[in-house]
């Protein structure tokens, strides 16, 4: 919860009041004050719209002191005014000879002049909006942008005309500022040609920064920063579209850029193109090598394998040693190998006759326990139905009882909440009447007293007066 909210409301943003409207301003305050510390707790949360006439939500406390410092300000505000009536009606002579004397730029008549035609822009503007809802997305983004340097240029003019105005007013006089946030608001003098000066800066600034951005592109254009075109003659029946489209200068230029980019992505790929080729030469002329010399050896082998072949010496030679022990050994494995498959096999056999006695003695236990299984779970049966049975009439009869003892809480309920509501209405009306005697006899003081203090400063003012002319 903003803390302080009471401060802000009082000095930066005032509600827009005429001098006739701040009696029935403060009654509204008072009777708000009166609503909501009758009916709120201090740390409660409150919405209303009496403060900047939008719903918000404050607590109860932060909202009673808000409403009370806004009471203050208009007091003071009534009382300031009255205090300054007659010196605010001694203008100047020279203005009061001339009504036409501009104090912004010391003239009679003002010379501001808005620094467009605000008039053709609308009507441009109205075009656009018109023109948009039929046309391609490029051209929608085209016209967007037209338009917001149209609404720019137009909320400039407004701006500058009440900066202008603002400097033509009285000191102690209040301006109504429209053109910053869309919306009236009441600010003095000083603060409004501050808030005014900060917006026109800052339009000013953008307008300046899109125009120098614009003159740099052209600039960077003309000297090629933006790779090398040739510019279109008269004598082309097709120009460029990068010269023909309608758009800003940066998309022309990105336009531009891209014709430079697809020539050098060309001569790029062209490269590419060539290296290809150079490096499919180099790997058929590896693979015909790698092929030759595959030849050479396999020819050789040939030969030799014939050589052996045709040769004088057909005895083999006697074998030795070890290779008669590796060929022993290898029918040793082959036996023991061959051992180990009947013994294996034998088990394997003793295995499933063990396997398929168990299975019949598991038959025969289920084949005996059948029929005793079967006599309990006709039992189990019977006695879940014989239960089902109780269960649902006891169920039935606490559902009855349960049932009639709400019906006998309902209507009880129902009574007390009768009398209750009748015994509220009796003390809430005696409370109204009496809150409502109260203010009026408060607001009745009030007025009064502010109606003698009027009236009692009217006489002086008039014995005064005619004093003044019995001199």
């Amino acid at each position: 919860m903003y803390r302080g909210f009471a401060d802000a409301t009082s000095s930066d943003v005032h509600v827009e009041l005429s001098a006739t409207d701040i009696d029935s301003r403060a009654t509204h305050l008072l009777e708000e004050i009166h609503r909501v510390r009758h009916n709120y707790g201090d740390n409660d949360l409150v919405e209303s719209n009496m403060l900047q006439q939008v719903e918000q939500t404050f607590e109860a406390e932060d909202y009673l002191r808000a409403l009370e410092s806004e009471v203050d300000r208009l007091l003071r505000s009534q009382a300031m005014t009255k205090r300054h009536r007659s010196s605010t009606c001694d203008v100047n002579y020279l203005e009061c000879q001339n009504d036409k004397h501009c104090r912004a730029c010391n003239s009679s008549p003002c010379k501001w002049s808005p620094h467009c035609d605000a008039d053709a822009l609308a009507k441009r503007r109205k075009a656009l909006f018109r023109e948009i809802k039929s046309v391609d997305d490029h051209r929608k983004r085209q016209i967007s942008e037209e338009i917001q340097v149209i609404s720019a240029k137009l909320k400039l003019t407004l701006v500058d005309k009440e900066l202008h105005e603002a400097y033509a007013a009285n000191d102690n006089e209040t301006i109504t500022v429209r053109s910053i946030h869309g919306f009236p608001a009441t600010l003095n003098r000083v603060d409004a040609i501050a808030a005014l000066e900060h917006e026109h800066n800052r339009h000013v600034g953008s307008i300046v920064a899109k125009k120098v951005a614009d003159d740099v592109l052209i600039w960077m254009l003309d000297g090629w920063y933006f790779g090398q075109y040739s510019k279109p003659s008269s004598s082309l029946s097709n120009p460029p579209p990068s010269f023909v489209k309608r758009g800003s200068l940066l998309e022309k230029a990105n336009d531009i850029q891209m014709h430079s980019n697809a020539a050098a992505l060309n001569s790029l790929a062209l490269h590419e193109e060539k290296k290809a080729k150079l490096a499919s030469m180099q790997t058929t002329t590896k693979y015909a090598l790698f092929c030759i010399t595959f030849s050479y050896f396999r020819a050789l082998h040939l030969v030799r394998q014939q050589k052996e072949a045709f040769s004088l010496s057909r005895s083999k030679p006697p074998l030795s040693n070890e290779r008669m022990k590796m060929i022993q050994e290898h029918k040793n494995c082959l036996g023991r190998q061959q051992r180990l498959e009947y013994y294996m096999r034998k088990a394997r056999v003793g295995e499933d006759r063990k396997l398929q006695r168990i299975e019949q003695e598991r038959l025969e236990k289920r084949r005996i326990s059948q029929f005793e299984d079967m006599n309990r779970l006709a039992m189990n049966r019977l006695a879940a139905i014989v239960q089902r049975v109780y269960r649902g009439y006891l169920g039935r009869k606490s559902v009855e009882k349960l049932r009639l003892e709400r019906q006998k809480a309902a209507l009880a309920l129902v009574f007390l909440n009768d009398c209750a509501t009748e015994i509220e209405r009796a003390w809430r009306g005696y409370c109204g009447r009496r809150d409502a005697e109260r203010l009026r006899r408060e607001m009745a003081e009030f007025l009064f007293l502010l109606r003698r203090q009027e009236a009692a400063a009217e006489e002086d003012e008039f014995v005064i007066q005619l004093q003044s002319v019995q001199d």
